[in-house]
Formats: structure tokens, sequence, C-alpha cells
């Protein structure tokens, strides 16, 4: 069950000495006192070396001199700086730790079991997003959320905004994913994202609005940015227009699949609908990427045509391409899972083979 550590693109996490300072910098931001308790706890025995030193020696007034004050250094003091070293070498090892532990204790507090290779294949769709900002892409949940948590651990923290049970990997607030979902997206309730979902699958979806410019009169001066930004022909592109063999025609339902099924995580974590809606969505949004692509190959150029198209920037491209190239050359799941392949559904098309949102 366990992933990368949420920020951070290594899978699965592993004890690091750089997750001992990770951790030791959050346990300083919100547990100030204990934090300079503690690192007093680690360095005791060689404060107790030092006070037993400064007693027996009359506050080192009878330290020997000559050759005795040579043997005196390299015992008595040699054996405090050892216990010095040995005692954050100690605190160094258990923090390394402290990560990998929070995140599993995170998955026993919120009781999910591991997705299904189904379920896996669904979510690879969205894993060139994940591993942008590195999100989770083994789980419906892309990173930890509040909402996900027993419910006697969000009342404690809703009494004390302080009190945070994984220093490591900070929940996401509820009530800041709602906020992000309604100024992104206008979703505030499960109703407004199953409306969404049907919407962004139908006459507002990024095909939509591609195959209508396509077919108007700056359909030319479209494809032709559109080529400058990813070097894709011109008539490549105006094929994503037209029907083929598996049904109706491409356009950009590839990046559609993407932002819907994003979207719906979203959701998720936002508490706005339980795990098994959120996962009949994902099964609706992912129908179109599943069935008008046959490989990874195809459905990442679709993704990165929709990106190009969406945002008319370069950089973004580029962007794009560097983070594909991680993902492929990682150890996730996603980068070596095969391509879910299924049947065009019907509410996908029309008696003229054209896109349409009804069921």
């Amino acid at each position: 069950m366990l992933q990368n550590r949420y920020g951070d693109t290594e899978y699965p996490i592993r004890d690091r000495w750089s997750s001992a300072r990770l951790y030791r910098q959050a346990l300083l931001r919100v547990r100030p006192t204990w934090a300079m308790v503690r690192n007093l706890a680690w360095t005791a025995p060689a404060i107790v070396l030092l006070a037993v030193l400064f007693i027996t020696t009359n506050g080192f007034s009878a330290v020997p001199n000559g050759d005795g004050l040579g043997v005196f250094v390299l015992v008595e003091i040699g054996g405090f700086a050892i216990l010095v070293a040995a005692g954050l070498t100690a605190a160094t090892w258990v923090d390394s730790r402290k990560a990998r532990s929070e995140q599993q204790q995170y998955w026993e507090a919120v009781g999910s079991g591991p997705t299904s290779g189904r379920q896996q294949q669904l979510l690879a769709l969205d894993a060139q997003s994940d591993f942008e900002f590195g999100g989770w892409n083994a789980t419906l949940d892309y990173g930890p959320a509040w909402s996900r948590l027993p419910l006697a651990m969000r009342q404690r923290h809703r009494s004390d905004p302080k009190w945070h049970p994984f220093l490591t990997m900070p929940p996401m607030e509820t009530d800041r994913l709602r906020g992000q979902l309604d100024s992104q997206w206008h979703i505030a309730s499960r109703t407004d994202l199953e409306l969404f979902v049907a919407d962004a699958l139908s006459d507002r979806s990024l095909s939509a609005r591609y195959a209508q410019i396509l077919a108007g009169e700056d359909g030319g001066r479209m494809v032709a940015r559109i080529s400058s930004l990813t070097g894709i022909d011109e008539w490549d592109l105006r094929a994503l227009g037209q029907s083929t063999l598996r049904g109706p025609a491409p356009a950009l339902w590839a990046a559609d699949t993407q932002r819907v099924v994003s979207v719906i995580r979203m959701g998720f974590l936002a508490g706005l609908l339980d795990e098994g809606s959120a996962w009949e969505l994902v099964e609706r949004a992912t129908a179109p990427g599943t069935s008008l692509f046959t490989d990874w190959d195809q459905y990442w150029s679709n993704v990165r045509t929709g990106l190009a198209f969406q945002t008319d920037s370069l950089e973004a491209v580029q962007r794009f391409d560097h983070v594909l190239q991680g993902l492929r050359n990682s150890d996730w799941p996603a980068a070596r899972i095969p391509f879910p392949t299924t049947p065009v559904p019907s509410w996908l098309s029309g008696p003229d083979g054209e896109p349409r949102g009804d069921d």
C-alpha cells in the first residue's frame, strides 16, 4: 500500500537521511518546545557524562597536568564527543524512518485496501499529472486529506487546529479543497460534481471546443499554432476531427479524460462523494480515453495536444514532455501497466458517429 512520499516521486517511499531533515523541520514548525526537549533527550548521555566530569574534577580544577592531561582529554572529553555523535546519529536514523512510518499509519487510519489491477489502469490515465507534483497514483487518493481520516481525528483537529497526526505529510483541509473546487470549476456539492462530469464529457468538453474551432474560420490558425507548439503535422491535427473505424473522432478525448478524472479525485478528497460513487464516475469519465485510443503513446500524445490547445503555451508543453519522460523512467506502477482498452460506450456516439452527452 505504501507509495511515494507525497511531494516526491521516488517509488515506493524509503527511509532516507533527507527524510530526517524533513521531519525535524516539520516538528520545529508545529511543536517547537517538544523539538527542543527531544534534542536534549538524544544528547542526554553526553550531558550526564559532562556533568559527572565537572563534579568529579571539582569544576575541572582537578584535571591532571603533564602526561595525565593527554590521557584525560582522550578518554573523558573523547568519550563525551563520541556520545554526542552517537546520540545525533541515532536520532537521525529514527527520524529517517518517520516519513515511511507516518504514511503507513495514515493508510491504517484510512482503512482502504489496495486498488485492483483495473483500478490502477484507470488511475494511470491521470499519472502524468500526479507525477508532476509528487502525488499518489496507486490510490484514488492523490494525497493525504482530513476527510479520509476517522471522525475522532477530525474532531480533535477542529478543536485544536495546530494538532497534526502526520508531520511529514499534513492532510489537506476539507474547506480548502472545496474552496478550490468551487473557484476553479464551480463545484460546491455532489450534484455540481456530477453535472460537471456530464458537461465535461459533452458540449463543454475540450473535444467539442476543438471541433467547433476546427470547423470555423479560425480552424487553420488554430491548427498552425498547435502544430508549432507540439511539432505534430497539421494534417494529423485535422485528422483528430474525423471519425475512425473505432468510432467517433478522437478529438481531444484523452485530454478530457485526464482532466475529468483529476477533478473527480479532488471531489472525493473534498468529501463530496463516497469511494464507490467516485469509482463509478471515474469509470464513466475514462470511457472516451480507453475506447478511442489503443496504447499509451496515442493517449499521452492526445493529452499533450489538448494541453497545447488549452494553454497556448510552449513552456507548458515542454514541462509536460519533461514530466512524462520522468514518469516513463520511474518505478511507478503506471509506467509499466497495460493500457486499459474498452469498447466505445453508446453514450459517446450518436447516429451520425459524432459525440453526444446523453445516456
